[in-house]
């Protein structure tokens, strides 16, 4: 498996196999004040499984760490099968939209942070984005 498409985003949903995003694709999260926690943020993907990853659990993990690699106690695990529609081409790959909402994470400090998704054991992408206080 591997991700053609990871952004974040304000909201995100699948539905009968699209991915609808709104507000996505940006880097930066702007706050007054220091620390801050953000209502809602969600990780918005794209993944692209491979016939013989078909029919089995396909285990994703994300975590969110600063800048420094320190986690930030926020996760999510699950779970992803994925079976082949009938109208696929033999040896094509299956494209599946995914969402990963995260709710009320707090940001100690203004840094650098990422969102690392993992396919079992390899790291399949590091959404970078940072946290600003503004005036």
């Amino acid at each position: 498996m591997r991700l053609t498409t990871a952004m974040l985003a304000d909201a995100a949903q699948v539905q009968g196999g699209k991915l609808f995003v709104l507000g996505g694709g940006f880097d930066t999260i702007s706050a007054r004040t220091i620390p801050v926690v953000h209502r809602s943020l969600t990780l918005a993907m794209v993944a692209e499984v491979e016939p013989d990853e078909r029919h089995r659990d396909l285990e994703v993990a994300i975590r969110l760490i600063d800048e420094d690699g320190n986690p930030l106690d926020v996760e999510a695990k699950g779970k992803l099968r994925v079976g082949a529609p009938p109208n696929l081409p033999p040896g094509s790959p299956s494209i599946v939209p995914i969402v990963s909402p995260f709710y009320n994470i707090r940001f100690p400090e203004a840094k650098g942070y990422a969102f690392v998704v993992n396919f079992e054991d390899d790291e399949l992408s590091r959404v970078r984005f940072r946290v600003v206080q503004v005036t």
